[in-house]
C-alpha cells in the first residue's frame, strides 16, 4: 500500500512487513491515521505474529499522539516485534518516544543506523524471518 508520496507499506513475507517513509507527514495531510488503521487491520487478520522493518531515512511520523497509538499496537497479540533504521537524529528521537509507549520493546533499543543492524535485531527475535529476501534488490525496487 502506498499513501500518496508519504510511505510504502509492503508485505514482504507472510510474517514480515516493510515500511518506507518517503517524507515526514504534516498536520494537513495526516497519512499517519491511515497508516495506523492499516497496521491494525493487518494485525487483526494475521494468523500469526507480524514483524516490522521501518526505513526512516527520508521521512517519519513526528506527531506524539500518533506515535503513542503506534506504540499501543505492540500490545496486540499478533505483534511480533519491529526495528527501524536511519542515520537521522530526529528519527532516533522519534523511535525513542515510540519505545516508551511500546510494551513489547520496553528497555530495548529498536533503532539502528543501518539496515543490517535492524535485520540482525529482527533475526534475534525470530530466526530466518528476514534471511530469504535479497534486501539490496528489494530496497532498490522502492525507489
Amino acid at each position: 500500500m502506498r499513501y500518496g508520496s508519504f510511505y510504502d507499506l509492503r508485505q514482504v513475507t507472510d510474517e514480515l512487513i516493510f515500511v518506507k517513509w518517503h517524507k515526514t507527514a504534516n498536520s494537513q495531510t495526516q497519512p499517519e491515521t491511515v497508516y495506523i488503521d492499516d497496521l491494525r487491520k493487518r494485525l487483526n487478520m494475521s494468523p500469526h505474529p507480524l514483524y516490522f522493518l521501518s526505513d526512516l531515512r527520508q521521512g517519519r511520523i513526528i506527531d506524539v499522539g500518533i506515535i503513542q497509538k503506534l506504540g499501543s499496537l505492540t500490545h496486540h497479540p499478533n505483534y511480533g516485534g519491529g526495528s527501524a533504521f536511519s542515520e537521522d537524529v530526529v528519527s532516533s528521537m522519534v523511535v525513542g518516544i515510540f519505545s516508551k509507549f511500546a510494551t513489547a520493546e520496553k528497555g530495548t533499543s529498536v533503532f539502528y543506523k543501518n539496515i543490517n543492524e535492524a535485520l540482525a535485531y529482527l533475526e534475534a527475535l525470530k530466526p530466518h524471518v528476514t534471511t530469504s529476501i535479497d534486501w539490496q534488490t528489494f530496497i532498490a525496487s522502492l525507489g
